[in-house]
């Protein structure tokens, strides 16, 4: 068998590193602190020898994962043991600090956000008996669907806005409340936490779940925002009807570009997929229906340099329009691309830039969360929120994250 090694860096005054300190004690074998440069203070450096991958793997759960995710509990959740001799003075307690800060504020609970992940946690807050008050403008994300199928319990997939509308229905049959309202600011600073809406309306709560979804991500590229709803889009279910009969283009490499094409794909004359790689990221259903499909051609390592008017195309190119279709001459004519081509015969990389006529766009490369109104929760550079492992807890007190707004794991660009 191979010759295997268990290497760990931890720090003392971190949780979830406590047990393979506890490990090394045990376990390993001692050696002298490394030389390398590392920024964290009071740091352990071990190594454990092993003759078989299956026996580290089982034992990094028994001495590591489990034992870790039970500490980080009880220091989370510590248990209060009540009775006879300790009750008055835990209710005293409890009535300084809890009671206080619940009475004080308007609302036990605000979700904000209503899209899947803020309606759920409506629908169990309520049924717990908080009276959650759900404050969002719009369905999120949610909205920009059309159908969906990978939603447990519907065998034969659910109309996005139909999904929506139920588990609306779903958390006010349990007594959640619903208030449509823009945002302006959210003060985490001090309890009761305040909300308060761009008409001045203030809320607040003593404790909030942070469900605000997230955003398109746009090219940021010129003609972009001078074009954008007359030729450059992010829904397709939203404005793929204005591009029947003519020539499209969706822009990425995910499951949800892979959604758009197939979905253009049923009324365009042509769609041409976009892709700055050159293997997609979308899953491999996903990706076979439209590799597969004889109306979508792909563009591999291909990027958008400029979105173009008709004042800017080559006299020998046109887009698909028609003689007397509503297609402003003020709309998106076409766009300048730039495609990695074959190394030539020295091995030198090539790159071709041309003009593509094209009469919409629809861009669909990513997210970015909308947290920026939470700026006292600890983000990731990419603004999602830190949540611990396995739970919606954020670095706020009383505050939780939950959908989209929460830290990934993978890298959550495009």
């Amino acid at each position: 068998m191979s010759f295997r090694q268990l290497v760990v860096w931890s720090a003392l005054s971190c949780v979830w590193c406590a047990e393979p300190v506890s490990l090394q004690n045990t376990r390993a074998m001692p050696v002298s602190r490394p030389s390398h440069n590392i920024d964290i203070d009071d740091t352990h450096h071990f190594h454990m020898d092993f003759h078989d991958e299956d026996e580290l793997y089982a034992l990094f759960f028994d001495e590591v994962v489990i034992p870790s995710k039970k500490r980080l509990a009880e220091e989370l959740d510590p248990h209060v043991f009540v009775g006879r001799r300790n009750a008055s003075a835990v209710l005293g307690q409890c009535s300084m600090h809890m009671n206080k800060r619940i009475l004080e504020a308007d609302n036990k609970l605000i979700i904000l956000g209503a899209g899947p992940a803020g309606l759920t946690a409506a629908v169990y807050a309520a049924r717990a008996g908080m009276d959650p008050l759900v404050v969002s403008k719009d369905g999120g994300q949610l909205e920009a669907t059309s159908r969906i199928d990978n939603f447990p319990g519907f065998e034969e997939g659910v109309d996005a806005v139909d999904l929506l509308i139920g588990l609306t229905h779903q958390a006010e049959r349990f007594g959640a409340k619903f208030k449509s309202c823009e945002i302006d600011s959210v003060h985490l600073d001090c309890r009761p936490f305040r909300v308060q809406c761009t008409s001045g309306l203030e809320m607040t709560s003593s404790s909030l779940i942070l469900a605000s979804g997230a955003r398109t991500k746009w090219l940021e590229v010129p003609g972009e925002e001078q074009y954008l709803s007359r030729g450059v889009h992010s829904c397709a279910t939203c404005d793929g009807y204005f591009y029947r009969g003519k020539n499209v283009a969706v822009v990425g490499g995910g499951d949800t570009a892979m959604e758009q094409a197939l979905f253009l794909a049923r009324m365009a004359e042509k769609v041409t997929v976009i892709h700055r790689r050159d293997s997609f990221r979308a899953s491999k259903a996903m990706a076979t229906r439209v590799l597969s499909h004889p109306h979508i051609e792909i563009l591999w390592e291909t990027t958008i340099l400029e979105y173009l008017g008709s004042h800017q195309m080559p006299q020998n190119l046109s887009t698909s329009a028609k003689d007397g279709d509503d297609h402003s001459s003020d709309d998106l004519k076409g766009i300048r691309i730039r495609t990695n081509a074959e190394p030539n015969e020295s091995g030198e990389s090539q790159q071709e830039v041309r003009t593509l006529p094209i009469d919409g766009v629809f861009v669909a490369v990513g997210h970015t969360p909308n947290t920026e109104l939470f700026g006292g929760v600890k983000r990731d550079e990419y603004g999602y929120i830190y949540t611990v492992p396995g739970s919606t807890l954020t670095s706020v007190t009383g505050v939780y994250a939950a959908g989209d707004v929460s830290f990934h794991c993978v890298d959550p660009c495009y």
